[in-house]
Order: C-alpha cells, then structure tokens, then sequence
C-alpha cells in the first residue's frame, strides 16, 4: 500500500456501501492526517465527533471508528522498498495487479464448486423480454464485481466500508476504480458497535429472527380479519388477549394455532430458495411457489396467481416471467403479493441496489405491472432500513421517499401509473402524505383509509403498512401501554380492516427487523403455526448471510 503523498491534509470520505444513503451527508468529511504521522489515537479522538452519513441519527460513533482504527492498526504496513543494488535508488513501484492476479477464490463462498463452475460456464441467464416485438435477451449470471452491481443473484455478504481520499478510493489493490489504493472492510466489527438498541448489532441474528416472525405474526393474528371493512380496536383488542399466556404459565393460553395463509407461505418459499441456491435464482423460485401452491393450495391464494402457478407448472413453460406478463391481457397485476413475501430479499442482500433488483424480479415472477413490483420494492426497502437500526421517523421516510422517486422515475412507470390515473409516482405520493399525516400526529382511521387505503393492490397497503410502523413508534392512547412497540403495530395494522393479514404481515416484518426478536412474544409466536419453521429459516438465513465475515 503506498503511503499519502506529502500534502496528506487531504479530506477522507466515509460511505456506507450497505446502506440506503446514497449521497454523503456535508458533515460526513472528516479531516485525516497522514497516519505515519499522526498516532492512531488521535485519530480515534478526531473520529469521535464526526458523523457517518449512512447511520441513523446519534448513533455511538466514537466505538465505531475506534473499532475501525483498531483493526487498521492490526493491518500489517508494507517495508519500504530496498534500494536498487546497483543505482542505490528505490526502485519503482510494481504495476497494480490484474483482477485475474488479485482474486481471492478462497474469499468468495462457492466460487471453486463445481455448481458454481457449471453455472458461470454455461452462462445460465435470465430470459426477459428484450423489445416490443417480443425478442427475449439473455443476461449472464456470473459474480457481481466491485463497481457496477452485475445480473448475478450471487449473495453479496454484508455491507461494506469504503474510504474514499483525495487521490480516490482507497482500497483493495487492483480493485476496479481503486487506483491500487483501495482498503475494503467488512462492517462486522462495527455492526456490534453501531447496532440498535435490544436488538443488537446491525443485520443481527435477532433482527433476522425478528423479521420472520414479526411477518408470520402479522399473517396469523391478521388472517382473522380478512375482508372486513369494520373491524374495531375493541375486537382486535379482545382477539390478542388469547394469545397472551395463563397466570403462572409461559406459552400460549390458545388450544389451536392460528393458521397462517398464502402471505407465509410465499415468504418461506422464497427463503428456502435463496437458502438452496445460495442465491437469487429465478427458475428455483418459480418453482418453489408453483409447487407450494400444488401442495397446499387452501391457504388463500387469489385467482389470477393461480393461473400463473398452473402455467409455471407445465412443463413446456420456458421462461418462468412469461406467465404473469401475460395477465390480464398484458398488463400485469399490480397486486400486493410480490411485497407481501419479499422480506427474505432484503435479509439476503445487504446493498441497496441488490435489494432493488432482486425485489423487482422476485415480484415480477407473478406481478408484472410496475404498480405491483414498484410496492415489493418500497417494502423491500423499508425491511432494509429497519435491519439498520435505530432511526428517527423522519430520518425513516426521507431515506424511501429518495429511493422510491428514482424508482418511479422510468417511463414505464410513469406511464402505466398516468394510465390508471393516478399521476406521477404514486407511491411516492403516499410516503409525502404519510410525513404529513406523522406531523399532524395521530390521524383518525377514515383519514388514513381514505389517502392511504387498506385494500388488495399494492400502492393501497404498503404505504399504509409503513405508516403503521412508523406510527406506532410512539404510543397511542387506544392501545394499552402493556403492549410493546411491535405489538402495538400489529395491533393497529389489523384495527384498519380491509387486507389485514396481509398489511399486518408487511408491517410485522418491519418492525420485527426493527425491534428485533426481543419483541417478538414467546405466547403470541408459539399461537402461530409453523413458527418453529420459520425461526430455523431465519437463523439459516443469517448464518448463509454472514458465514464468510
């Protein structure tokens, strides 16, 4: 690694790869001086009052960056090198190495499995459709590199810290951009410094767990409640004080489970193929919800997926997309069910841009309409900042009104948005209404239904699931003070009526990511079947996610 030229007052940039910031905040510039130079001390102390842009507000930043400086202190630094024998002059640097040179098999989780090998070798593609005459465009799937993510699904393992300085990042040698002078730092040691309160480091073990279960709570206690209009506190109320436990008891005082419906099920077909390939494989996934479907098909499923499922299992169906593209006469449904099941996505993939992605053709295997696959986003999202940490509201819902404009940016977007007349980015709409409604404080329940709604379609329950976490950050006078933060969200996700289980299934895995499992009730998760499922999906998951850190 070279050192700093002489004029080392220059400014360093500390960036967040792994979050859903994506432009550095003014006091994010923290001045670094050249650190054969300066002892690293200072450095800690001079790094104790900067920010990080990418974090929530007030987060412990001086154990942070000390835990950052303390594991450069352990990177050995390169001798200078020997003069040359003949000339007594240093001999000139080496040419950074190629990306061939440079990489590091053993680093990348399957990269020398022959499945991998096979993979990459016969450049097994995603077939999409490539123009309006109905040509199809084969995008490889190999290993994403360090820039630009790439079409591979390959699980990208925690986000990533780049230190970007005056002469450009600063990083792995011969990585892309880097200029040879790139350092490329996993987050773990600073995940146990910056996480959350109760629920420990960011992208936690708890916060996975809680993920899952907060949607599958959603799912079961809201299931009671589908499709109807009137449903009031004092009934939802009364419902979840079954799940609590009898004195002196732990479990639940329920002598049957609540079952769960399509929302659970989807969500841990899609999980168990993330788990199986390692990866976002859309034919596995395809697969995986077709046959899920044939193998309990009483779980609630809506008409027009089942036509897709059908199709998905004729095995004369060569592109695993076409099906839902076909819906009602080519438009596509912009249904809630791609969000409803897209919490594993953002579990699996720590970079925003990935969970974008893979969010989109996660949705698109059975929603094609922009409307449908833009919500799965928005909600992929919100799970995203929720796995972060603590957060302001504020904070919260600038960082999804950001994304979500660029989002809806497309034309095609716009376009199928101005068709069913609705304006320009709806969703982004909701999440500018949803700050006023949060400004304004609690809002009655017609008010909310009346902007927000509560029904079937995506742009008419993610936004309200949202407003619901959000909300019921802070108490409400409706809902008894016994109940915790995640609870509370349930409890008025389900107070709203319409799609219950389904917007109650979406808010719980917010704020289950959120709070994490500490929240989750040990009465209320043992009152839900297949909890035990679900739990060991998490834990699988998160040990997928972080086995290589």
């Amino acid at each position: 690694m070279r050192k700093l030229k002489p004029r080392v007052r220059s400014f360093a940039q500390v960036t967040w790869s792994g979050s859903a910031s994506r432009a550095p905040h003014p006091e994010s510039w923290v001045r670094i001086l050249d650190p054969d130079k300066v002892p690293l001390a200072s450095l800690a102390a001079l790094a104790a009052s900067s920010r990080l842009p990418s974090l929530p507000p007030n987060p412990p930043q001086a154990p942070l960056l000390t835990s950052l400086l303390a594991w450069a202190q352990r990177i050995p630094r390169p001798s200078p090198p020997a003069p040359d024998s003949q000339t007594g002059r240093p001999q000139p640097p080496r040419a950074p190495p190629t990306a061939a040179a440079h990489t590091n098999e053993s680093a990348v989780p399957g990269l020398q499995s022959r499945r991998y090998k096979e993979r990459v070798g016969r450049g097994v593609g995603i077939k999409r459709k490539g123009s309006r005459a109905g040509t199809t465009a084969r995008e490889g799937r190999g290993l994403a590199g360090e820039g630009e993510p790439g079409r591979s699904g390959r699980l990208r393992r925690g986000p990533t810290l780049f230190l970007q300085g005056g002469g450009g990042a600063v990083g792995v040698p011969g990585a892309p951009g880097s200029g040879g002078r790139l350092w490329r730092l996993t987050a773990t040691a600073m995940a146990a410094a910056a996480g959350g309160a109760a629920a420990g480091a960011v992208r936690s073990l708890s916060r996975f767990r809680g993920c899952l279960a907060g949607a599958l709570l959603g799912d079961c206690v809201g299931a009671v409640y589908e499709a109807h209009d009137d449903v009031t506190m004092a009934s939802v109320l009364s419902h979840v004080s079954s799940l609590e436990p009898e004195p002196g008891a732990k479990g639940s005082a329920r002598t049957e489970a609540l079952y769960y419906t399509d929302d659970t099920a989807m969500t841990r077909a899609l999980v168990q193929s993330l788990l199986a390939k390692e990866a976002f494989d859309e034919v596995d996934m395809a697969k995986r919800f077709a046959q899920e479907y044939k193998k309990d098909p009483d779980r609630g499923y809506g008409a027009a997926v089942i036509t897709v499922f059908k199709k998905l299992l004729n095995p004369k169906c060569m592109d695993v997309f076409e099906p839902a593209r076909a819906q009602f006469n080519g438009k596509g449904s912009y249904g809630n069910g791609g969000a409803m099941r897209v919490a594993g996505i953002s579990l699996a993939y720590s970079n925003t841009q990935d969970v974008q992605k893979f969010a989109r053709l996660s949705a698109q295997l059975t929603h094609a309409s922009s409307l449908g696959f833009n919500g799965a986003i928005l909600q992929a999202l919100a799970v995203h900042l929720a796995l972060q940490g603590e957060s302001s509201r504020e904070w919260f819902l600038q960082q999804l009104l950001d994304h979500m404009e660029e989002v809806e940016s497309d034309d095609r977007s716009l376009s199928e948005a101005r068709e069913l007349g609705m304006g320009e980015r709806p969703y982004s709409s909701k999440l500018k209404k949803i700050g006023e409604f949060l400004e304004q404080g609690l809002m009655a329940k017609e008010e909310v239904l009346s902007e927000l709604g509560n029904g079937i379609a995506a742009f008419e329950s993610v936004p309200t699931a949202i407003y619901c976490f959000l909300r019921c950050m802070a108490p409400d006078p409706a809902i008894p003070a016994t109940f915790n933060s995640l609870q509370r969200t349930l409890i008025y996700s389900i107070s709203l009526g319409g799609d219950t289980d389904t917007i109650a299934t979406m808010a719980g895995a917010i704020a289950g990511a959120y709070y994490g499992m500490e929240q989750v009730p040990e009465s209320w998760q043992q009152s839900c079947e297949g909890y035990e499922e679900t739990d060991v999906l998490a834990r699988s998951l998160h040990q997928l996610f972080s086995k290589d850190l």
